[in-house]
C-alpha cells in the first residue's frame, strides 16, 4: 500500500507538461571572427514539441543560460517519433548558424528535418529549412520525399526541380512563430499528397 501511494505521490508532483532537456550549444554569431555576440542555446522536449530557448546579447563569452532566454519557442519542431534530436552550430564565413537537427522514423517514414537561423539585424531568422522524408509505402515501391529551402537566395530545389520563391518581408522569416509545419503553410515546401 505504501508503495502505491509513494507512486501516485510521484505521479501527481511532476506536472503533466513537464520539460526534458535535449541538448546545448553555443557559439558566436560572428562566427570564427567572434566579434559578434555570444549566444547558448537549449533545446528542450514538452510532450511532442521541441522548445528552442536562446540566450544572447553578450560581447564577452557564453551567457550562463540564467534568467529568462532572449528567444524561446516552444513549438519550433515536432518530438514524436523522433530518433534523434540536436543542436549544431555551423561557422562559416558569413557568421554561424544554429541548426535544430531531428532524425525520425514512424510506421510510415523516417528521415531528417533541419531548421537554420541566424541572428540579423537584432531578430533570431530562419535562413534555411531542409526535410528528407523516406516512406516505405507497404506493397508498392518506397519513394523520398526531399526540400532543401535556402531564405538567403529565397530558392528552393525540390524533389530535384529547383524554384525560385516569391520575396517576404524580413519579419516573415521572424523565428519566433517558426513551426515544423511553417516551410510548408508559408508555401516554401510541397505537402505530400
Amino acid at each position: 500500500m505504501r508503495l502505491a501511494a509513494l507512486l501516485l505521490t510521484l505521479v501527481t508532483a511532476v506536472p503533466s507538461g513537464a520539460e526534458t532537456f535535449i541538448a546545448e550549444a553555443s557559439g558566436n554569431w560572428a562566427g570564427a571572427s567572434r566579434q559578434g555576440f555570444y549566444f547558448l542555446a537549449r533545446l528542450s522536449r514538452a510532450e511532442d514539441k521541441l522548445r528552442l530557448s536562446i540566450w544572447g546579447g553578450a560581447l564577452d563569452g557564453v551567457p550562463a543560460g540564467t534568467g529568462e532566454p532572449e528567444f524561446d519557442n516552444p513549438a519550433i519542431e515536432l518530438s514524436a517519433f523522433a530518433t534523434r534530436e540536436a543542436l549544431e552550430v555551423v561557422e562559416g564565413p558569413d557568421g554561424s548558424i544554429l541548426q535544430v537537427v531531428v532524425e525520425f522514423a514512424d510506421e510510415d517514414a523516417e528521415g531528417r528535418s533541419v531548421t537554420q537561423l541566424q541572428f540579423i539585424d537584432n531578430q533570431y531568422t530562419v535562413v534555411g529549412y531542409y526535410n528528407l522524408s523516406r516512406f516505405y509505402n507497404p506493397g508498392g515501391e518506397p519513394f523520398t520525399r526531399e526540400c532543401d529551402v535556402d531564405l538567403w537566395n529565397m530558392v528552393v530545389v525540390e524533389d530535384g526541380v529547383e524554384r525560385q520563391l516569391q520575396p517576404v518581408g524580413f519579419e516573415a522569416l521572424n523565428a519566433s512563430d517558426w513551426t515544423w509545419g511553417a516551410a510548408y503553410d508559408r508555401g516554401f515546401c510541397s505537402r505530400t499528397e
